[in-house]
């Protein structure tokens, strides 16, 4: 181990710089194959020890006591109820990654940092003016999605695309925000958001696609087989990679609180075909090959 990085985490703990009984305390909010392979690109640039805890696999953990007795040197959070009991441990870095509240959750720790799970704007803007979209409906709660959406419209003027928002406070909100945009796009944008990406909500959505012919482009490919038309997808192994690459940082004497959160950098856009020849888009379309 680097001697300046964890004189640096060290500090952050307020504990002396022995050695830890291990480097990494990996909590996940559940078992996952999307957490393992973000957690392989992890250790393909940080090959530390770790202890792994599955919150719901218990029925209470005490992480305070955990990381007070074993002291490793930051946790990795995975998910959304991992992130929120990693939050409480303010003694200690946390590197979050796969967390949809992520953003509106960094306030109150000295010293969290991490991947977001939304990509650049630009990434699916360019995938919109690519199938020949113009008016582009997005259902999202805008407390917590404010800042995207925001760098969204700005990006939107350069592809000549024009954003028609509905802000949703529940996923009961969500077909009734569907109707008012009937007749007023020709595209739907679904973003990693609770409030619409589960159960009868995003059913909603590929309802809405069917009966009015307009295409989803959303951020999962499991949506694929439920209706959505696009996928423009995280590279997950990346995710790791780069959470990795901030822990070699903490190491190398970077100080926690300074390492800003990123956006992922590589995405990969995915397609159903038979949804796209239903609403007359060629799957053949440059727009819809590849990655970035």
């Amino acid at each position: 181990m680097r001697l300046p990085g964890l004189l640096a985490i060290a500090f952050w703990l307020l504990l002396p710089a022995t050695c830890p009984a291990y480097d990494l305390l990996v909590v996940q909010s559940q078992r996952s194959p999307v957490y393992e392979e973000v957690m392989r690109g992890f250790r393909s640039v940080a090959p530390y020890s770790q202890r792994l805890i599955v919150l719901n696999e218990y029925i209470d953990v005490d992480l305070q006591r955990i990381v007070r007795e074993e002291k490793p040197l930051a946790i990795i959070a995975l998910g959304d109820n991992a992130l929120a009991a990693a939050r409480r441990l303010k003694q200690i870095p946390v590197i979050s990654l796969m967390a949809l509240t992520f953003r509106s959750g960094m306030g109150g720790h000295p010293a969290l940092t991490g991947i977001e799970v939304q990509i650049p704007p630009e990434r699916y803007l360019g995938v919109f003016a690519g199938i020949k979209a113009r008016r582009v409906g997005i259902i999202t709660n805008m407390d917590r999605n404010a800042t995207y959406l925001k760098l969204a419209q700005r990006q939107a003027r350069r592809y000549d695309l024009e954003l028609v928002v509905r802000d949703v406070k529940s996923p009961r909100d969500v077909a009734k925000q569907l109707d008012s945009l009937v007749g007023n796009v020709d595209s739907l944008w679904m973003l990693p958001d609770t409030s619409i990406s589960s159960g009868e909500a995003a059913d909603a959505f590929f309802f809405f696609s069917v009966s009015r012919g307009v295409p989803v482009i959303t951020f999962s490919s499991a949506y694929l087989a439920t209706g959505a038309a696009i996928a423009v997808e995280i590279d997950r192994f990346d995710i790791g990679r780069q959470g990795g690459e901030m822990f070699n940082s903490m190491l190398d004497g970077e100080a926690a609180d300074v390492i800003p959160p990123a956006m992922p950098r590589k995405s990969r856009v995915k397609t159903n075909p038979s949804v796209l020849r239903r609403i007359g888009i060629s799957p053949e379309l440059p727009a819809l090959r590849g990655g970035s």
